[in-house]
């Protein structure tokens, strides 16, 4: 007997039939697992989108798109804003104020005298009070300039900024104004409390793989019952029932 040591194969040579042993298969080691297709991991669900009305005097549209500005972060949380500035060309005013009213879950009014001494201002209002009254909305307000807003019936109501303290009075608006987004800012996360969450998005089925068999199609049935027979070549007779011919050498 000879053996010849060639890498990682084992040569044994019996008389005269040649085995060749292959090299012992690699053990799995201990905790992997075997690869396969990633599982889909399923989507979150969306955050509920929260609805907010601002109603502001035409004269604060200044600390208005102030506000606005302070918002935007919230705006990629799933809050939708709006006021009057948004409506489009041929809108009629009452009507399009009115449906947006009614689907805000939020109503935030910016005070100021001008406000107060508005009657479209102090329309919104009343129509918000009135909401907030059968539980389907929740009020802030803001105070933009000193005013009489505590005989408006506001004092129940979450007053920004902090403490009732107006605009004017701080430093910068800036500062005011990131106060304020602060504190509709619970104002939303309250709400949304309160409201079911999105639905997720459905999870996509995964694609078949090319390798993979697809199921066997059944072969159509023949009318009648019966199988169809072959059919004959164009040309070819048939010779079931007829002897051979026979031959002219034969004798």
């Amino acid at each position: 007997m000879a053996a010849a040591f060639e890498g990682a194969a084992v040569t044994v040579k019996l008389g005269t039939g040649t085995s060749e042993a292959k090299p012992p298969a690699r053990r799995a080691t201990p905790g992997t697992r075997a690869s396969g297709p990633p599982k889909a991991v399923p989507p979150k669900p969306k955050k509920a989108k929260v609805r907010i009305f601002v109603s502001y005097c035409h004269a604060n549209a200044v600390q208005q798109a102030k506000l606005q500005i302070h918002l935007a972060q919230l705006k990629r949380d799933e809050v939708e804003t709006w006021f009057d500035g948004e409506m489009e060309a041929g809108d009629k005013l009452n009507t399009e104020i009115s449906r947006k009213l009614r689907a805000a879950d939020i109503f935030v009014a910016l005070m100021s005298p001008e406000y107060i001494a508005s009657r479209w201002c102090q329309m919104e209002y009343k129509r918000a009070m009135g909401r907030r009254a059968r539980g389907s909305m929740r009020g802030v307000v803001v105070v933009v300039r000193p005013c009489a807003w505590k005989d408006t019936g506001a004092s129940d109501l979450k007053v920004l900024p902090h403490d009732g303290r107006t605009v004017s009075d701080w430093r910068s608006m800036d500062h005011a104004f990131a106060n304020v987004a602060e504190g509709i800012k619970g104002a939303v996360k309250a709400v949304r409390s309160t409201l079911p969450e999105a639905v997720p998005a459905r999870l996509a089925k995964p694609a078949r793989s090319a390798a993979a068999p697809g199921p066997k199609k059944r072969p159509a049935p023949v009318k009648g019952g019966r199988k169809a027979s072959p059919k004959a070549t164009p040309g070819a007779r048939t010779t079931k029932g007829k002897r051979p011919a026979r031959s002219r050498a034969a004798g």
